[in-house]
């Protein structure tokens, strides 16, 4: 009997952490129904593409590590795979994932020398490594297209609907995938490294290995996504992966909040729909987006995804200071 209610309550606290992500893929899914216009789809395309890129950004995050290079690395994804399909000619179903994993073994391989460093040290390599990226991006025009960039990329598909599914079912994947890493044995040993490497290493935890493991498995997903937004696009340039493209998936971990999986999701679509809301108050739109992460910093620490929690907390702080207090004799 106690098994079974263990068990029950087991499978409901599951279902209600589901929950929001069961209506996140809804919502995805009816969104053409209300919104036929192919603005819109596009804009729902780019929040899927942002919702990714921060997710897989947590995931490398979890290790302790805050990478400044994750949006150079979905440029290596989104360049393979616009390269060999202008290139070359091959369909997606090859093209997205070569990209996919030459983004993975290239942050992997890359992120070797530096992995073992630490804190401010590891960013502001990292933060000089993207760059880098960038720029030899550009030193190969005959491939790349150099600094005007690379055009007549093949469409995903002649339909943008097709194209806006392709991304639904594209980001639905991936996110179940981050979620089962995160969730695994990996997982609890990386969130471990994090909270302490010398005590993880103690107990005989190979610090390194799982570093790297998290840098590829997440630069994976970013350079999956990274690939199909470009053959969405059909244009790629250099310049659209500087450093403020790393930083904006930095703003939406932290804002939508860093400990939890369902933050950088949160995050990523309140700061792609924000320019979309100011429009109507023209060049003071990006305001929107500095009250928003002001607001975060200074009253919400564990970002909006902790709100109901810190709502919660309030109203009990609030309620037991409104309790009699107890006389005493």
């Amino acid at each position: 009997m106690e098994n079974t209610l263990l068990n029950n309550r087991a499978s409901g606290n599951v279902a209600v952490k589901l929950l929001p992500y069961a209506l996140l893929l809804i919502g995805f899914l009816i969104v053409p129904i209300y919104t036929g216009s192919t603005y819109w789809r596009g804009i729902w395309i780019a929040v899927m593409f942002r919702i990714v890129g921060a997710v897989g950004l947590r995931t490398i995050f979890l290790s302790g590590n805050l990478t400044f290079a994750h949006g150079a690395f979905i440029a290596l994804g989104a360049y393979c795979t616009g390269v060999l399909a202008r290139q070359f000619g091959l369909p997606p179903i090859i093209t997205l994932p070569a990209g996919a994993v030459f983004a993975s073994l290239l942050s992997v391989l890359t992120g070797l020398p530096f992995v073992r460093l630490r804190g401010m040290y590891y960013a502001m390599s990292t933060m000089f490594f993207g760059v880098f990226i960038v720029t030899v991006i550009q030193i190969f025009p005959s491939i790349t297209g150099g600094v005007r960039g690379m055009i007549m990329i093949p469409p995903l598909t002649r339909n943008i609907l097709n194209t806006y599914y392709i991304f639904v079912a594209l980001t639905t994947l991936s996110l179940i995938a981050m979620y089962r890493f995160e969730h695994s044995r990996i997982g609890v040993t990386l969130r471990a490294i994090g909270q302490s490497p010398d005590v993880a290493a103690s107990i005989g935890i190979n610090e390194t290995f799982y570093k790297l493991l998290a840098i590829g498995f997440g630069s994976f997903f970013a350079g999956l996504l990274g690939g199909a937004y470009a053959l969405y696009l059909t244009i790629l340039s250099p310049l659209s992966f500087g450093m403020l493209f790393s930083i904006s998936f930095i703003m939406c971990m932290f804002i939508g909040g860093e400990k939890s999986f369902l933050g950088p999701v949160i995050g990523a679509i309140l700061l792609t729909l924000l320019p979309e809301i100011g429009r109507g108050i023209g060049p003071y739109a990006p305001l929107l987006t500095a009250v928003a992460m002001l607001i975060v910093a200074y009253l919400i620490p564990n970002g909006l995804a902790g709100l109901p929690g810190f709502i919660i907390g309030k109203i009990r702080n609030s309620r037991s200071k409104k309790a009699p207090q107890p006389e005493e004799r």
